[in-house]
């Protein structure tokens, strides 16, 4: 068959045709670059993030599979409440004091009288914002409902020292009757007193011989802090429940109390539990200036005040 391209012309058009061939070949790499960065920038920003640390997937039961921040791969209960969505790299740590950059964060801490005689107006000074008082207990043993022998004089020196305050009661409560019990001795000890915190219930598994609720299920637990917080707002007031992770992730049932704000403990320097939480309680050894023990610390992340 006759060529009808010269030997020169020849030569340009396949020089022209591998030059084409290369370029088209640079720009789909280039291509499937962007779209690489652009997947792994979408999962980096997932698995940054502590509570939604990276869902796996589903269990037969329901349950999550996720990728904790700190434990790898654990099985949680699924419930239909906020995400943990706090940015890890807000979280500042100078040596020990862990704070959040956020306008509405605030560093507080909570106290009973465990912590003796408090200098609040040097408390204050020292940065911090707020406080939860141990309004009272309900004993492990025998039942018996008290007051903390220093809540009065300790709401008085934190409003006297301009510290937000919120009080929380220290559960042992065995039936929904009790939990309620309790709220209403939290509400008599409170006499109106002005809150700029919550009251919450603070259920914990009492490590002694002879505890009351040593077989308590985390249904019955879910019931009586349901029924504490139910009628602690009913009298005005915002409603809470604290908990740790054991807590939260095998015994309570976190759907049926979303209605009040969690208040979580978990030691570390970065809070890794899935679901939404309002104030983190991250350390039970803190030295503050004004108070001569160690103190529980936390971190509020909602603007109460």
């Amino acid at each position: 068959m006759k060529n009808f391209l010269q030997p020169s012309e020849n030569k340009d058009s396949i020089s022209f045709a591998k030059k084409r061939a290369v370029f088209l070949g640079v720009v789909a790499v280039l291509v499937a670059a962007v779209v690489l960065l652009s997947v792994y920038t979408a999962i980096s920003s997932i698995l940054e993030q502590p509570g939604n640390a990276g869902e796996v997937s589903s269990t037969e039961d329901g349950r999550l599979v996720i990728q904790d921040l700190y434990e790898g791969e654990i099985t949680i209960p699924s419930f239909d409440v906020a995400k943990n969505t706090y940015d890890t790299e807000k979280f500042l740590n100078d040596n020990g004091l862990v704070t959040y950059d956020d306008p509405n964060a605030a560093l507080g801490i909570d106290v009973s009288d465990f912590q003796g005689a408090i200098d609040w107006p040097t408390v204050k000074e020292s940065g911090i914002d707020f406080v939860m008082i141990r309004a009272g207990y309900r004993g492990a043993t025998r039942g018996d409902l008290y007051e903390d022998d220093r809540f009065e004089e300790n709401y008085k020196g934190a409003v006297d020292a301009g510290i937000h305050v919120g009080v929380y009661f220290f559960s042992q409560a065995t039936s929904v009757a009790e939990a309620e019990e309790e709220a209403g001795y939290v509400l008599s000890l409170l006499q109106n007193k002005a809150l700029d915190y919550p009251v919450v219930f603070d259920w914990e598994v009492a490590e002694v011989e002879g505890s009351r609720t040593s077989s308590a299920t985390g249904e019955q637990i879910t019931s009586y802090a349901s029924a504490f917080c139910k009628k602690v707002s009913k009298a005005g007031y915002t409603a809470g429940v604290y908990f740790n992770r054991s807590l939260g992730y095998n015994y309570y049932d976190l759907e049926a109390i979303k209605d009040f704000d969690f208040w979580l403990a978990e030691y570390r320097s970065i809070p890794a539990f899935y679901y939404d939480f309002k104030i983190w309680q991250y350390s039970d050894n803190a030295q503050v200036q004004g108070i001569s023990t160690p103190v529980d610390i936390n971190i509020s992340f909602k603007k109460y005040a």
